[in-house]
């Protein structure tokens, strides 16, 4: 049924089957010569079977039965029997696979008898199967809405998408936790477009997205305006189009990571390994505010640079003393529940990437910033502990594009 990958033709394999002075080994090795992929000797043995009721007018074939027979068969094989099966007249065996749902060997059947048309053989037309193909109007799929991962300044994107006159109603909004809407755009698109445009999505790396749910953008969109309105911020001129393209906020809606399993050992472990997320792309860029963050750092740089301590072993005491108490100043109730959004949003989108642990330890942490259960330590003191490199590749990446110094959130 491929023969541009081999070149044996259907009519040589059925005089190969047919001579009965050859073993299935012999067709076997002649089949694997011409580039053919390999047949069995038993599925050889059934083709010859087959293959003699076909040919044989006394036998009378249930054609359910013999289609069925043949789908079983390697490809090469079924495909030369439903040329026997046509050129003998057994069109009802044929039409049977051409109605099966092997759709590669159904599609070598309807070509079998449109084969047969053209010799002028009269074929009984197939009735059509299933579902009718023109059926009542019905209402179209959501288009689906997406989220990107959370950069070190508490933003990302969101896009809210709804079915519209034309195609896509898409409201693309950059939201902050800090700042609320940053910036807004209604964009009506085609289906077509919408596709094209998802594609192009970021995927992996420093910056990922995923597919939330429509209730779940229009709740991060809404609630970041509920930040920003309480932090004095006034939302940008394009908010309110893309408010006319979104449906109501939701009251609520169903918790994405509700079903994240941390395994038989519970969050603990994978609190304590959270601090490891710092050598993932998507947390490298995250540090603390600039002005705990230049205190850490200075002070670090003094324990580094002192003559006090006795050996390395102390200084390395000092330093993770240092360290466990800047996070411990820097977590105060507000800054843990933020953390605490972030990484819940961030084990989402982990875990639609499949980056089960690194999901669990987001969430795990989380759990602990909200007071659940378990310890959030080793999160927060790596947060400070990773920043002064990650600090620096901002600054010299700013510095290369022409920009001062940036802040931390």
């Amino acid at each position: 049924m491929n023969p541009e990958k081999h070149n044996l033709n259907t009519e040589e394999l059925l005089a190969l089957l047919r001579d009965p002075s050859l073993k299935p080994s012999s067709i076997a090795e002649e089949i694997e010569c011409a580039g053919a992929a390999p047949c069995s000797h038993e599925a050889l043995e059934k083709a010859r079977e087959i293959l003699g009721h076909i040919g044989n007018d006394a036998i009378s074939l249930e054609a359910k039965s013999a289609a069925g027979s043949i789908g079983a068969l390697p490809e090469l094989l079924a495909g030369a029997l439903l040329r026997a099966a046509a050129d003998a007249g057994k069109q009802e065996v044929v039409r049977e696979v051409a109605l099966g749902t092997n759709k590669p060997l159904a599609k070598e059947a309807k070509r079998e008898l449109q084969r047969l048309k053209q010799k002028g053989v009269a074929v009984a037309a197939i009735a059509p199967q299933g579902a009718p193909l023109v059926t009542a109007p019905t209402k179209e799929e959501a288009p689906p809405c997406y989220a990107s991962s959370i950069d070190a300044y508490g933003e990302r994107a969101v896009w809210y998408a709804r079915a519209g006159r034309t195609g896509v109603d898409l409201a693309q909004v950059v939201i902050s936790d800090l700042k609320g809407i940053i910036a807004a755009d209604a964009i009506p698109l085609s289906r077509k477009s919408y596709r094209e445009f998802l594609k192009k999505l970021p995927r992996g790396s420093v910056v990922t997205c995923a597919e939330v749910a429509p209730e779940h953008a229009r709740a991060l969109i809404a609630e970041a305006e509920a930040h920003g309105a309480r932090a004095g911020f006034s939302t940008p001129s394009g908010y309110t189009r893309a408010l006319s393209m979104m449906g109501p906020v939701p009251a609520s809606f169903p918790d994405p990571v509700a079903d994240l399993d941390f395994g038989p050992d519970g969050a603990l472990p994978h609190q304590l390994a959270a601090g490891a997320l710092f050598t993932d792309p998507l947390f490298m860029a995250w540090v603390p505010e600039e002005d705990a963050l230049r205190a850490y750092a200075t002070k670090a740089e003094e324990i580094a640079a002192s003559h006090l301590y006795a050996d390395e072993a102390q200084r390395a005491q000092a330093a993770a003393e240092h360290t466990r108490a800047s996070a411990e100043a820097y977590f105060n109730d507000a800054r843990k529940s933020r953390y605490a959004r972030r990484l819940r949003e961030m084990a989402h989108l982990l875990a639609s990437e499949n980056r089960i642990d690194a999901a669990r330890s987001a969430l795990a942490t989380a759990l602990a910033l909200e007071g659940a259960s378990g310890t959030a330590q080793a999160f927060c003191e790596a947060l400070f502990s990773h920043s002064p490199g990650a600090l620096d590749r901002a600054n010299s990446e700013s510095a290369s594009r022409g920009e001062g110094p940036r802040a931390a959130p």
